[in-house]
């Protein structure tokens, strides 16, 4: 005889797990990007921006000085080994990129990031990975808009995977992890400002947040476990912001959106795992370091983002939540039963699919991977527990970055003709 404690305990359980969805869906839905003012404070002209490289692939550098070139910042400073300052110096030279160009004894993304600050005379700074590709040169005046607000300390933009012209499952996978990570920031910033990481690929700061001392204590000193970090830079950016007491704003105008890559291959699969890694050392570093995350003035990013990372694996929970409803169903027919979990089990489906619509919307063909994406969604599940029990590796899980540094590297080749591809 089912007892009204299992129907409790059914529909609490069932609460907790998908509240955030369905909040979410209307947040998406509902959110407004921040306009651009008649007469902005900021332009191109008050911003500088710093491209740590690693230069594993110039043609893709050059790609992205391009399109960096074409939104007219004040100054661009692109830092690589020192090994490679010269060959970098040349590519810039021969695609008439006027880039500030300095090195660094190893490839440290933090240490690369700090040599460039002293050079910045800009009031805003922006960080960009090596591999984005910024769109029409109004770009930059979309992703400005946050800062009229004098309390916003950084932002970022919305990002999307580069679609290739016949996706594989390697490309349709990291096309549906940005556009999950973009649904899930926009769900929570929209709220109460609150986001878990402010992506490093593109990322603008008031640089008197960077530019001082504390900072630069702070970001080379990051450690897990007494082991200084290369990785997670992103992570120690978006805490040292929140800690200070500025606000944190993305842009979620869909003409300030920026492309990205990811590996093409298995390799795709240590890239989640450090991505995961970074994303439970983060937030257990802010959850024992910082209050602002526990603080009413976050209080849907502490369920969201805090609360909501212990929901996983995904099999698990949801093997609980059948059990749970089994529970109810003691004393209901076979054929009730059965639409019950035909029910719930929809539901899930549709919960693990939402978050891809507006992409299906633009590219319904990718709708072949559905059955893919679902499975992959549950190994990923298992990835995260994996990758929760191996906190202490902190190596870029994709890249080898001491093999980078000895890397020969082409001869420069002039940029052939920027075209903005649909994506």
């Amino acid at each position: 005889m089912a007892t009204p404690w299992a129907t409790w305990l059914f529909c609490a359980f069932f609460v907790f797990r998908y509240l955030r969805t369905v909040i979410s869906i209307f947040v998406y839905i509902l959110a407004r990007p921040t306009p651009i003012k008649p007469s902005p404070s900021f332009t191109g002209k008050d911003v500088t921006v710093i491209i740590p490289t690693t230069f594993k692939d110039p043609a893709e550098l050059v790609k992205c000085l391009g399109g960096i070139k074409s939104c007219s910042p004040h100054a661009t400073i692109t830092v690589t080994h020192d090994n490679k300052v010269g060959e970098v110096a040349k590519h810039c030279e021969a695609n008439d990129f006027n880039v500030m160009v300095l090195g660094v004894s190893r490839f440290n993304k933090r240490q690369q990031i700090l040599k460039a600050l002293p050079h910045v005379k800009t009031s805003i700074v922006v960080l960009a990975d090596d591999d984005v590709f910024w769109p029409k040169s109004d770009f930059l005046d979309y992703l400005l808009a946050i800062f009229e607000n004098p309390k916003v300390g950084a932002g970022g933009p919305r990002q999307r995977v580069c679609r290739n012209d016949h996706p594989d499952i390697w490309n349709y996978l990291g096309i549906a992890y940005l556009e999950r990570r973009v649904w899930n920031n926009l769900a929570t910033n929209a709220v109460d400002g609150s986001i878990s990481t402010l992506s490093g690929r593109t990322a603008a700061y008031r640089t008197a947040i960077l530019q001082s001392e504390e900072f630069s204590d702070y970001f080379i000193n990051d450690n897990w476990g007494g082991v200084k970090l290369n990785s997670d830079d992103d992570k120690c950016l978006t805490r040292y912001v929140y800690s200070h007491g500025w606000k944190i704003v993305i842009q979620s105008d869909p003409r300030c959106t920026i492309t990205t890559t990811v590996e093409p291959d298995w390799e795709y699969l240590l890239q989640c795992l450090r991505w995961s890694r970074a994303h439970w050392r983060g937030n257990f570093t802010v959850m024992s370091a910082e209050t602002y995350w526990f603080s009413l003035r976050y209080f849907w990013g502490f369920y969201y983002i805090y609360i909501g990372q212990f929901k996983t694996p995904a099999l698990l929970v949801e093997g609980l939540l059948f059990w749970m409803l089994s529970l109810t169903l003691v004393d209901s027919s076979s054929q009730t039963a059965k639409h019950a979990y035909i029910i719930l089990a929809a539901w899930m489906v549709f919960t693990k699919l939402v978050k891809m619509v507006p992409h299906f919307l633009k590219h319904p063909s990718d709708m072949q991977f559905i059955p893919v994406s679902i499975l992959f969604s549950y190994f990923h599940g298992f990835l995260n527990v994996y990758s929760l029990f191996t906190l202490h590796a902190t190596q870029w899980g994709s890249q080898k970055l001491s093999e980078l540094e000895k890397v020969p590297v082409e001869a420069p080749k002039r940029l052939e003709v920027m075209t903005e591809k649909k994506i």
